[in-house]
């Protein structure tokens, strides 16, 4: 059987001087453990700027675009991203695209695609823990907490959640430049919050994909800051299993899910106060971080590795083609 991912961008973000896509790491994990667990299966990661040179069998697109029917015989959209869109409207849209399967990862989703009739799957994320395990410290990395993204989780969530890290030894990375055109506008700083200009400033810039998880791994604590849209739809992010998966001590945002299968491997903050006190808080408890980060460790190697997800978008696959 040979399977593409499909993401709607160009791939090979991992080498580039932009961001780094969470869509084609997670197809690149995908399509490594499928190959490697399943000798009949040839699989890659397809994008803008890498086609198939022939019909596949089935193709997974991990965006919400609509299927390619010159790519594929089979086609199955695996929803992983989030829209500032109501949710009905979102469903309405992916519904009109008349994939052959769906694979959602919020349950939330999940249901409201079958109350309406749909035909799918809730398969949530998993961490390739062939990359994502315990490292040893390096001292470069030794933060008292960390974060690793963008600025794409909207201006309240961001103030809420990351910007108390500045009264810390804070290790900031990822894209926090601003726009040019804001040194033509003299008020410009002025209407924005007081993060943008701060976090540009500390931001060391993309990390190296290989150093990730030994930032996890080193840093006292490491934060998570969902986009609100995820909040809504109960998601567990990946980047939460990543953490997880290294041993990392992890202080998050709160989402209904973790909060219920994950309260004895992390920590959830309500921001702001919170988040400082508990920051405070843990840097002086090293302790109690470990049980929770081997807790966090075991639950990850049980229940949310990528092999796991490998096996369950098989399964799937060979039910949608059967």
């Amino acid at each position: 059987m040979n399977i593409g991912f499909f993401i709607k961008w160009n791939i090979n973000s991992l080498n580039s001087s932009g961001n780094v896509l969470g869509d084609e790491l997670l197809a690149t994990s995908f399509v490594k453990l499928l190959t490697r667990k399943y000798q009949d299966i040839k699989a890659a990661v397809y994008g803008l700027n890498f086609l198939p040179t022939e019909k596949l069998d089935v193709m997974i697109y991990l965006n919400d675009t609509p299927p390619k029917q010159e790519l594929a015989k089979h086609h199955i959209l695996y929803f992983q991203n989030a829209f500032q869109e109501s949710i009905d409207t979102l469903h309405k849209r992916l519904m009109s695209y008349n994939y052959d399967g769906y694979i959602f990862f919020s349950r939330k989703l999940l249901k409201i695609h079958k109350d309406k009739g749909g035909n799918g799957v809730y398969i949530p994320f998993g961490v390739d823990t062939s990359h994502f395990y315990p490292r040893e410290i390096e001292k470069k990395y030794e933060f008292d907490v960390c974060y690793v993204g963008n600025d794409i989780k909207g201006n309240e969530r961001t103030m809420k959640f990351l910007y108390p890290a500045r009264n810390f030894n804070f290790g900031l990375f990822g894209n926090w430049k601003m726009p040019k055109y804001r040194f033509y506008h003299r008020d410009y700083w002025k209407k924005q919050p007081p993060y943008k200009k701060l976090f540009e400033k500390i931001s060391k810039g993309k990390i190296p994909q290989e150093d990730v998880p030994i930032l996890y791994s080193s840093a006292s604590i490491n934060l998570n800051c969902t986009i609100q849209e995820c909040v809504d739809w109960d998601v567990i992010t990946l980047r939460t299993y990543e953490v997880l998966a290294c041993k990392g001590f992890l202080i998050s945002d709160e989402v209904p899910s973790a909060v219920n299968e994950l309260k004895e491997c992390m920590v959830f903050t309500k921001g702001n106060e919170d988040l400082s006190d508990k920051i405070s808080y843990y840097l002086s408890n090293e302790k109690e971080r470990k049980q929770l980060t081997q807790n966090g460790f075991e639950y990850v190697q049980k229940n949310a590795s990528a092999e796991v997800r490998a096996v369950e978008i098989y399964n799937y696959i060979e039910e949608v083609i059967s």
